[in-house]
């Protein structure tokens, strides 16, 4: 899924989406029907992105700060025009969408709302939206999927400061030009991925944080505009360019923290400065602890372990089906873990991160690797959906209570965000640090309008 939909390949595959699309949980798997063609870019035109921005909506309301229009497809003769005064209500009518505004409504499969200016912006959920909003009935589930079709360049523009930080000085310009790239590359790398859903990205950390035009940045703006065109390549693919926030001093390999194979380019690297202090010290999560009462973390574990079964034993990952759990007894079921009896780091990665952490409880022996000791070892306080990272130690207090103290925020493969920043600060560009974090990697620019 490597290529960008100009509108009209848009159109006919979300057309085919509702005519018979099923969903997948991530990308289309063993058994699903791919839905429409691959989308296409048009020759010399710009590459279009179709960011998820919700699914399953009951209703949705959109409007615009200028006049808009509303119509069944791309560049349709039967287009409805409208004053910003008015706004467009959706709701999902079986497997078709309708769409009432100003006291009339009109139904179809598939509705498009558009700026008739591009100049102005949509509005949804309190919030403004560049490009085009397409309403479709979220495939497989109930209620409606609303996707943001918009050219790539704004699209990031609304992706750089929701990740690296808004409002960011001047000195940090090299770090957020190295994200610009970053992101960039890695949107090129997703177009398509999620055909099953309709549209290509999520808005969210699935993919990258998307906040449309009221997270836009200055010098964000003027780092997408210096990097134009910039992605990184590998030989002749392009770099999955994974980041994160903070590695802690040393990054990850991506066959330490996840069930694939290596990649060079996306290796285990030593990050501190020449004193030995990390390049993301400054940042607030460089060390960290969490602590739970026994009882409070095998209520979680009762919830998460079940789930890390299923994870781990889904396709592609039999590298972490080994040892997965044990019955204590005969008949013992992995989906039905019982209180918690021990939990131990028994080996850690190169970069010093869990490699395998076993959690013994009433049902018997489950062994956790990777970064998915983060999602089994959900913390407490709900200030984070996940452990900060998996590059921790453990206290544990045989029925009283378990503490973690970590370092670190995320998965900890590829650019360090924080650690970016310092190294910007330093007197680093932007190709330095890109090539850091990414070992092996070069610079190139793409065609207007072309893909890799």
């Amino acid at each position: 899924p490597r290529a960008a939909p100009a509108a009209t390949f848009l159109m006919v595959a979300l057309v085919a989406l509702l005519a018979g699309g099923c969903l997948a949980p991530k990308r289309v798997g063993p058994g699903e029907r791919p839905v429409g063609p691959p989308p296409a870019a048009a020759p010399g035109g710009p590459i279009l992105v179709r960011i998820g921005l919700t699914e399953g909506a009951d209703q949705l309301r959109l409007g615009a700060d200028g006049p808009w229009e509303l119509a069944e497809r791309a560049h349709a003769t039967d287009v409805t025009a409208h004053e910003p005064a008015f706004d467009v209500v959706l709701e999902r009518r079986g497997e078709e969408v309708a769409a009432t505004v100003d006291g009339f409504t009109r139904v179809a499969p598939w509705l498009t709302v558009a700026p008739i200016d591009p100049a102005h912006v949509l509005r949804w959920d309190d919030r403004r939206w560049r490009g085009e909003l397409h309403v479709i009935p979220t495939p497989g589930e109930a209620g409606l999927t609303l996707i943001n079709v918009l050219e790539l360049e704004s699209y990031l523009a609304g992706v750089v400061p929701r990740e690296i930080g808004p409002g960011r000085a001047r000195r940090d310009l090299a770090a957020v030009a190295a994200q610009a790239v970053a992101a960039r590359t890695y949107t090129i790398g997703r177009l398509d991925a999620q055909r099953a859903r309709g549209f290509d990205l999520f808005a969210d950390v699935r993919d990258q944080a998307y906040g449309g035009v009221d997270w836009e940045d200055p010098l964000c703006t003027e780092a997408l505009a210096r990097t134009a065109g910039l992605v990184l390549r590998h030989g002749e693919r392009l770099v999955p360019t994974y980041y994160h926030s903070t590695c802690g001093g040393h990054t990850a390999s991506i066959d330490e923290v996840w069930p694939y194979d290596a990649d060079p380019v996306l290796a285990a690297r030593p990050d501190r400065r020449p004193d030995g202090r990390p390049w993301c010290a400054e940042s607030r999560y460089a060390t960290w602890q969490t602590r739970w009462a026994w009882d409070e973390l095998s209520a979680t574990l009762a919830r998460t372990l079940p789930d890390y079964v299923a994870y781990a034993s889904a396709g592609g990952r039999q590298r972490w089906e080994r040892d997965l759990f044990t019955p204590a007894v005969a008949g013992a079921r992995p989906d039905a873990p019982g209180a918690l009896l021990d939990l131990e780091v028994t080996a850690r990665t190169a970069s010093g991160r869990v490699a395998r952490l076993v959690i013994t409880t009433e049902a018997g022996r489950y062994v956790v690797r990777g970064d998915r000791t983060r999602w089994v070892l959900r913390p407490p306080d709900g200030g984070s959906s996940l452990l900060r990272s998996s590059w921790f130690e453990l206290r544990v207090e045989a029925g009283r209570s378990v503490q973690a103290r970590g370092q670190g925020w995320g998965h900890g493969i590829g650019l360090c965000q924080v650690g970016a920043i310092g190294r910007a600060r330093a007197g680093q560009d932007f190709e330095a640090i890109l090539t850091h974090y990414y070992p092996g990697a070069r610079l190139e620019r793409l065609a207007a309008g072309a893909l890799p």
